[in-house]
């Protein structure tokens, strides 16, 4: 396995090298990735080098080689396994980054962190981590998860006796667990790698979605919230959240228009989905702070009628924006190419924030005196237009996954910028492929969303645990999703 500091080592190695056509020294390693010191940055290098990732010849400052770019796939951390006496099982939702090349083709795996020492002698310790191959069956001598009395999970050695099974630890302080005929006991999977202490700094990817709820009536708190990404409606979560606690909305919801998220398509009833619109949006403004703003985007039918039917008869401060974006297909025949949004942005109050110097423009005529002067008073700049020109997120773009509709990032970040600060709470309605939510993370703001779609939930984690969108979310030309190899 590579930690998730030895990647940014190896990243680092391989973007130096790229640049200057040889190798960075210890020294330059550890000042640009803040490493406490030269001998730490020399245990990744040299941990690097035993994994096969890169070549280093000794005695030569900067002469590193990269050998390969192996391929990180995650692995569900399911919780803590005893390697000692049986302990309840724990099943928490996390994952891990371990190489592609360690997985067994076609297996269903997950990983255990191991709690105990009766395995010792086959060299599996406190803080270990131990990857499971999936299965029900296990053959004299495998080392097996095996759950007894339906809650007490063990890592032992497994061996089928007569009349018995007999579970044998590797620490001669441990005696056998022998297993009668009429005990409860399952085997719940058969261990094939260890990965140790010292390799596990921490977990690649964290656990960032919140699994879905069937109590809907049990009210929750806004902290249960924050840093999550629920996986279920957005309406549940709204209604779990109290009054005036948000200081930002961003929705983008489906359009009704037929498009496929996943292997699902949410067309309804034009009036019933313009009533479910209002509820969304009815709820929204509820959980909005009073100097909060909303801003919901969609096709402008829809949001006229959202307006004409709820908006202005309760919340008279709206403006309306349109995010405008070149297309290389005209394909209507009958009519103008639509190629724009619209944006509603509904403020509670004409006391809202806004930031209007993190969003300024440079002036187009800054040799005009009256623009002189405004400069000379201290202006930033000039204030966007209400029209947004962004281009769309194409398949050769850095930011596209296989989700079926992605706003720009840039687009997003100039609304957060404009409405928020750090710290601040940006509800991010519409999960998706996670775009609005990576923004939130890098202007260091707070987020709460929610994605219905548990595919879509995991490229959202991904992406923030790693910092970027994994190859095999990503979706190349000609909507073809990039070989994972």
């Amino acid at each position: 396995m590579i930690t998730k500091k030895q990647k940014q080592v190896l990243d680092f190695i391989r973007e130096y090298i790229k640049k200057r056509g040889y190798a960075p020294s210890l020294e330059d390693i550890k000042k640009n990735l803040k490493i406490a010191s030269v001998s730490t940055a020399h245990f990744h290098v040299k941990k690097l080098e035993q994994l096969g990732y890169i070549n280093k010849e000794d005695n030569k400052p900067r002469a590193i080689n990269i050998y390969r770019n192996e391929q990180m796939v995650s692995v569900p951390l399911l919780g803590i396994i005893a390697a000692g006496e049986p302990i309840e099982a724990i099943e928490n939702r996390e994952t891990i980054a371990v190489p592609k090349s360690k997985i067994p083709r076609d297996a269903d795996v997950y990983a255990l962190r191991v709690s105990g020492n009766s395995m010792i002698d086959e060299n599996i310790n406190d803080g270990d981590v131990v990857l499971i191959k999936n299965q029900q069956t296990a053959e004299n001598g495998d080392k097996v998860v095996a759950l007894i009395n339906d809650n007490e999970a063990t890592l032992k050695t497994f061996y089928r006796e007569k009349g018995q099974i007999r579970l044998q630890p590797a620490n001669k302080n441990y005696q056998p667990f022998i297993i009668k005929g009429d005990q409860k006991f399952a085997l719940q999977g058969v261990m094939f790698d260890v990965i140790k202490t010292s390799e596990v700094e921490e977990p690649l990817i964290q656990t960032f979605v919140l699994p879905s709820k069937n109590d809907l009536q049990k009210r929750g708190s806004i902290s249960d919230y924050i840093g999550k990404v629920y996986n279920g409606d957005i309406m549940h979560v709204l209604k779990d959240l109290p009054d005036n606690s948000v200081d930002m909305i961003f929705g983008d919801p489906d359009y009704n228009v037929g498009i496929k998220y996943g292997s699902n398509n949410y067309t309804r009833d034009f009036d019933d989905y313009i009533n479910w619109y209002i509820e969304l949006a009815k709820e929204s403004m509820r959980v909005l702070k009073n100097d909060g703003n909303l801003f919901m985007m969609n096709y402008p039918q829809q949001n006229a009628h959202l307006r004409v039917k709820y908006l202005d008869s309760y919340f008279p401060n709206i403006n309306e924006y349109v995010w405008v974006y070149n297309t290389n297909v005209g394909h209507t025949p009958k009519r103008f190419t639509t190629a724009h949004r619209s944006i509603l942005h509904v403020r509670k109050s004409v006391s809202n924030k806004f930031f209007k110097d993190e969003v300024a423009l440079p002036y187009k005529n800054p040799g005009d005196k009256r623009i002189l002067q405004n400069l000379a008073n201290g202006s930033k700049g000039r204030m966007p237009y209400s029209w947004f020109e962004f281009n769309l997120v194409k398949n050769v773009s850095k930011e596209k996954t296989y989700h079926a509709c992605q706003i720009p990032q840039k687009l997003t970040e100039m609304l957060i910028k404009a409405t928020t600060k750090p710290k601040d709470i940006v509800l991010v309605l519409f999960g998706g492929s996670g775009a609005e939510i990576d923004v939130c993370r890098n202007l260091n703001r707070q987020f709460i969303s929610a994605e219905v779609d548990k595919k879509y939930c995991d490229i959202i984690s991904s992406r923030l645990a790693n910092g970027y969108i994994d190859e095999q979310y990503r979706l190349g030309p000609r909507g073809k999703k990039i070989s994972t190899g």
